[in-house]
């Protein structure tokens, strides 16, 4: 797949222009290092390789060193920076292999060093052992082993956009640090207090009491989302549409005898059956959980809850214009009413039931946290990493955060810059979460909620 248009604006939009403008009017610019994530293989790493892989075109004023996806970098007092490129899947390719087989014979025996990965694979692993297509854990291990001979003592991730330490009784530091992603992901779910193979949760950002109150903000799922209410409203009048379709002035008694009137309708008409079939399904499949049968009950429950809304509101749309406004039932200008109705509550009420099933999965079930999470939109709680390696080889990692992101720009008449605050700035935080790795000893920790760096 070649890259498009599309690719290259949103590179430039949404990674070269935050940095130039970050960066403009300083003399000295650092030198800019990248492996790719899912999303830079979209495009083959076309877009990718055209911004981080070519040295003589540069990455936002600053220079770029590497050539492929993958890079090695030799770091002060015998410490090594190595960065995989996994390409959506956890097998190195031959010629990454060979790459990391000469920069091995250019290690010391008492080399130290911090591996970079695409994502956290022992979070996912873990969160999901039912089901786990490969195992980056063999990967690791066969450069570990095989190529490097020689264990890794820190491992640095994001993907996921928080931050989460995990540390086992050796001293081995795996750090998931995606701070700078679009939005937030929850932190408190999937829980991920114990890993396999010892690892041992040692600090998350946010906390995870922060985390789980936002999660309330689901029930203003309508508020925060409104493009999704046109889709639940088409489905709901749809289905409130096929439902009463087959519906006789008898069948309008009362709301049993018209739902027992839908219910045959929908076994006896092979149209109004398949939508039924075809929306559980939908549901069965958006359900996240890689256990077969509870994929079944949970999607087939979701998707009852706004089966059973969409006749509801049908059944109510129905009774406000015969009974309301006087329409005779069966007439044109009483369905069209009703389905209005229908259609215009549809959309929020399903929205509701949806921010509903949101809430419940992240919270009592800790699944969902993509979605749970993307659709509050939350731009705050943003941090980065920063490693220091001193004059004596000990390592000290810092994670600095910014609990809350500016909301007021205006334009810029720095060159270089097209938009600078306009709001009041807010302060950093830095807090040693990791403390100081010497001889992979870990110093007492931190919480980076405590310590304030103005």
């Amino acid at each position: 797949m070649r890259s498009t248009p599309t690719h290259r604006a949103e590179y430039e939009a949404r990674a070269e222009r935050p940095y130039a403008t970050a960066l403009a009017g300083r003399a000295a610019r650092p030198d800019i290092y990248a492996i790719p994530g899912n999303h830079d293989w979209y495009d083959s790493l076309i877009a990718f390789s055209r911004c981080f892989c070519r040295p003589e075109r540069g990455f936002a004023g600053c220079q770029t060193r590497q050539t492929r996806s993958y890079f090695a970098m030799r770091l002060p007092q015998d410490w090594w920076l190595l960065a995989i490129d996994l390409q959506l899947g956890a097998d190195l390719d031959e010629p990454q292999v060979q790459y990391f087989q000469r920069v091995a014979a250019d290690m010391s025996a008492t080399a130290r060093v911090i591996l970079c990965v695409p994502e956290p694979r022992w979070i996912l692993e873990d969160a999901y052992p039912q089901h786990s297509t490969y195992s980056e854990s063999a990967t690791v291990e066969f450069l570990e082993s095989r190529i490097l001979k020689r264990h890794a003592e820190v491992f640095l991730t994001g993907d996921l956009h928080l931050y989460k330490r995990h540390a086992n009784a050796a001293g081995i530091q795996k750090i998931t640090a995606g701070g700078g992603g679009a939005f937030l992901h929850p932190t408190h779910a999937p829980a991920t207090h114990t890993l396999r193979d010892g690892f041992t949760q040692q600090a998350a950002y946010p906390d995870e009491k922060t985390s789980s109150r936002l999660a309330w903000r689901n029930f203003l799922f309508p508020f925060l989302n409104p493009k999704y209410l046109p889709i639940s409203a088409f489905l709901y009048a749809m289905s409130a549409w096929f439902a009463s379709a087959s519906l006789q002035v008898a069948d309008t008694v009362d709301l049993p005898t018209a739902l027992n009137a839908a219910v045959r309708a929908a076994i006896r008409d092979p149209f109004y059956g398949l939508w039924l079939i075809v929306f559980v399904a939908a549901f069965i499949f958006f359900t996240d959980t890689h256990v077969r049968w509870w994929r079944v009950i949970g999607g087939v429950c979701h998707a009852v809850a706004h089966l059973a809304a969409a006749f509801g509101l049908g059944w109510l749309s129905l009774l406000v214009t015969t009974r309301g406004f006087g329409l005779e039932f069966g007439t044109v200008s009483q369905l069209l009413v009703a389905g209005s109705l229908t259609f215009v509550l549809g959309g929020i009420v399903g929205a509701l039931i949806l921010g509903l099933y949101l809430f419940i999965s992240v919270q009592g079930f800790g699944r969902h946290a993509n979605e749970a999470f993307a659709s509050l939109r939350i731009e705050d709680f943003k941090h980065w990493v920063r490693l220091r390696v001193d004059a004596a080889g000990s390592l000290s990692i810092f994670a600095i955060a910014i609990d809350r992101v500016p909301r007021q720009w205006r334009a810029s008449e720095r060159a270089g810059a097209r938009v600078e605050l306009a709001d009041d700035p807010v302060a950093p935080r830095r807090g040693s979460l990791i403390g100081s790795l010497s001889a992979v000893r870990v110093a007492p920790e931190e919480p980076l909620a405590v310590t304030a760096d103005k």
